[in-house]
Order: structure tokens, then C-alpha cells, then sequence
């Protein structure tokens, strides 16, 4: 007989029974009344949604053709393979779940006896299902309240699922989280995908470099407007260091961005590329926006311990006439920078001199035990350019007396202008 309809039960919450009608099956078999997910058996997992419970008659069967089932009702029904998604074995313990389980009267004695046999078994779905019916019995009663989760706030019970519930958090990716929180943290996530893109992107374009697609990659490069681009353009720059074309190239990706990021990408790079064409085209560009934060980066690295850096930040800071640097220049006219020197003969005297621009004699390293440490002095002839240029031609040298007394002096006409307006 084929029929175009199999009834399966099923457990919903509180135990008791949901009849499911699961249509469009052919099938050669009486109908089925089944208690789906509590009778003892197989649970046969149907194509179209539904479920069979019971024993599979034809377990040796290879290759496997057709599922031959005895339900827990005493029907039979045979399934096509086509029709089976999946079967699931039940655990020992869920076997004898099911049998002892119509033995437990339906009262809060005998449901808590029943939920504390599931507990000892770690059924923890099954329990949880006799611990909620417990409350719908006895709604105040203390042991089923804190077995599912539950404690007393201001008298009333209450669960950490209400608690964030009323602070506005919702689980997320295991703990509770505001909804803001996991806004950023998506947001986050896809800048990191994208950067990820964008490396590969840039590395292909990469590897065009010196063959039929050379130009066709420069091309690319430039055209970059993207700011999730700004890492992975900022780490081919500092990379590249054999192709001047190909780091000019990231340089003016850079600057089409013009984001902070972009621009602290520059900043370093005018400090710390070895081509000067390079460091020059970086302060080219930022001199358009005189970005005060990309000023102060500059200020901070006259404190530089590398000689070589103070000056190239002074550079750019009369690059992009920052008048707000003048006193911390002033402060880096002669800087001390240490060295290490190697060891000479015991009781040797050995002198070492600075080179470079304005560079003094730095350093005295007496005796011959091991390399030794040594302090050198420079007078920095860039940062004194830097400062005639942004005082309108004031020099007093590497006088750092002289010029400290000059901008005091100034600060206080300043300050009286001001009270005067």
C-alpha cells in the first residue's frame, strides 16, 4: 500500500507529544504512530524533514539499497536510501531513559527522582525537560529554580539569560555582549578581511613587476583608493627596497587615501627610507595637508637616539613649516647620541668623532676591556637650518642659550599682544 502521509511523534518542551504530518513520502507500510526521539531505537533522519524511530531490520546489508524498520508501535516500514539523510544511534543510557521513563508519575516527587536519574546519567537535555515541568507544577520550588539556573533578585527568581537580557546584551560567540560591542568587533573583522584581500591583491601585482605586466601593476598600484589597502601598501614599502618605481608607485596610493593611517605610512617613510627621492616625495605630499598630528610625530622623533633620524625630522618639520616646533628645535640643536666602540689596548685613550653635518667631536673611551659605550655630541646643522628658515632668518647658531633667551623673549610679546587684543 502506498500512502502520502507518515505520522511521527515527537517531544516538545514540558514532555508531551507534537504530531507531525510529513507529507509527499511514498511509502508501503501502515501508518506510523511513534514517539520520535523518546522510543527505544534508531532514529532515521528523513530527506524531507521528518523521522522514523525504531530497529533496523537489515543491518548487513552492502551495499545499502533500502532501510527495513521495525517501529516501536510494532509496525514495519521499508525506506528507500534516498529518503534516509541520516541515522542516529541512541547511547545505552538514553535506551534506558526510555524504558524506565513511563514509570515516573507525573508529579514533583517523582519528576525531580526522574531529573536527578538523568543527571547521574548526563542526560542533560532530558533532565532539563522533567526540571521545567517541575516548575510548571510548583513554580517556587528552590531545587528545580537553581538546577536550571535560576537565583533570587530583589525576591524575585531570576536567570543571567533576564539579567542580560535587561542590560541589553545577547550571547555572542561565548559571552554576553552589548550590541555595540559586537557591532565592532564584526566591523573589525571585516577590515581584517579586506586587509587579508588586499595583501594578496598586492602581492600578485608584485610578482607582475618585471614581466609583460609591468605596467599594467604600476597602473594598479596607483589607482589604489582603499584605506583597508594602507597596511599592505605600507609593508610593500618598506619591502621593496630594490625598485625606487615600484615604492614611488605605493606612495602616491598613499596619498590618494589620505587617511590618518595612510599619512603616518608616509611620515615614517620620510624618516627611515634610504632613497631620498622616496623620503622627499613622502614630504611632498604631506605638506598638502599639514596634518598637526603628523607635526607632533615629527617633534617627538628630535629625540631620537639615531643622529640620522633628528635630522631628517627636522627637514621635515621646515618642510611643512611647522612654527609650533621652533622650541623643541631649539632643544635638539646638539643632541648626545651613544655609540659602541670597539676595545683597544689596555690604557689606550681612543677618541671617536661624529661625521656628518655639524657633527662634533662625541666621545672618550678609556682602557681596553671589551667594547665600551661612549656618548657623542653633535651640533645638528639641518636642525639650525630648520630653524633660521621658521624664525624668518634669526641665527644665533648652535648658541642654545642665546636662542632660548630669544624665544622667551618672544613668547612674552606674544603674550602681550594677546592681552593688548
Amino acid at each position: 500500500m502506498a500512502i502520502s502521509a507518515i505520522y511521527v511523534w515527537g517531544i516538545r518542551k514540558g514532555g508531551r507529544g507534537v504530531k507531525r504530518i510529513l507529507r509527499g513520502v511514498a511509502i508501503p507500510a501502515v501508518l506510523l504512530w511513534a514517539w520520535c526521539g523518546v522510543a527505544a531505537g534508531d532514529v532515521f533522519l528523513l530527506d524531507n524533514g521528518g523521522r522514523v524511530v525504531g530497529e533496523l531490520l537489515n543491518p548487513s546489508q552492502v551495499p545499502r539499497e533500502t532501510y527495513e524498520i521495525q517501529t516501536s508501535t510494532g509496525g514495519q516500514v521499508t525506506l528507500s536510501r534516498s529518503q534516509v539523510k541520516e541515522r542516529l544511534r541512541p547511547r545505552p543510557e538514553e535506551i534506558q531513559y526510555e524504558k524506565i521513563r513511563p514509570r515516573y508519575a507525573d508529579t514533583v516527587e517523582a519528576q525531580w527522582s526522574l531529573a536527578e536519574w538523568c543527571r547521574q546519567h548526563t542526560l542533560l537535555a532530558e533532565r532539563k525537560v522533567h526540571l521545567e515541568r517541575i516548575l510548571e507544577l510548583d513554580p517556587d520550588h528552590e531545587q528545580a529554580r537553581r538546577a536550571l539556573g535560576y537565583f533570587r533578585r530583589d525576591g524575585q527568581w531570576t536567570t543571567q539569560q533576564q539579567v542580560m537580557d535587561d542590560q541589553g546584551r545577547v550571547w555572542y560567540r561565548g559571552e554576553y555582549r552589548l550590541p555595540q560591542e559586537i557591532q565592532l568587533i564584526e566591523e573589525q573583522e571585516k577590515v581584517k578581511t579586506a586587509v587579508g584581500q588586499w595583501k594578496r591583491r598586492l602581492n600578485q601585482w608584485r610578482d607582475w613587476i618585471g614581466g609583460n605586466k609591468t605596467a599594467l601593476a604600476y597602473e594598479n598600484i596607483r589607482a589604489v583608493a582603499d584605506p583597508a589597502a594602507v597596511e599592505a601598501l605600507g609593508a610593500a614599502l618598506a619591502e621593496d627596497t630594490g625598485d625606487d618605481h615600484a615604492r614611488l608607485a605605493y606612495i602616491e596610493a598613499l596619498a590618494r587615501i589620505e587617511t590618518p593611517a595612510a599619512r603616518r605610512v608616509l611620515a615614517l617613510s620620510s624618516l627611515r627610507d634610504p632613497v631620498a627621492e622616496v623620503r622627499l616625495t613622502c614630504l611632498d605630499h604631506l605638506k598638502q595637508t599639514k596634518d598637526q598630528d603628523i607635526i607632533d610625530y615629527f617633534i617627538d622623533r628630535l629625540r631620537s637616539g639615531d643622529n640620522i633620524e633628528v635630522l631628517r625630522a627636522a627637514v621635515a618639520l621646515r618642510s611643512l613649516e611647522a612654527e609650533s616646533a621652533i622650541g623643541p628645535l631649539i632643544d635638539a640643536l646638539t643632541t648626545g647620541h651613544k655609540f659602541k666602540v670597539a676595545s683597544s689596548n689596555p690604557g689606550q685613550i681612543s677618541t671617536t668623532f661624529g661625521t656628518g653635518g655639524g657633527a662634533s667631536p662625541g666621545g672618550l673611551s678609556v682602557g681596553g676591556e671589551g667594547p665600551k659605550i661612549v656618548t657623542r655630541w653633535f651640533n645638528n646643522q639641518a636642525v639650525l637650518d630648520a630653524l633660521v628658515s621658521l624664525t624668518g632668518g634669526v641665527n644665533y647658531g648652535f648658541d642654545v642659550t642665546r636662542w632660548k633667551a630669544w624665544y622667551a623673549a618672544q613668547k612674552r610679546f606674544q603674550a602681550i599682544d594677546a592681552r593688548r587684543d
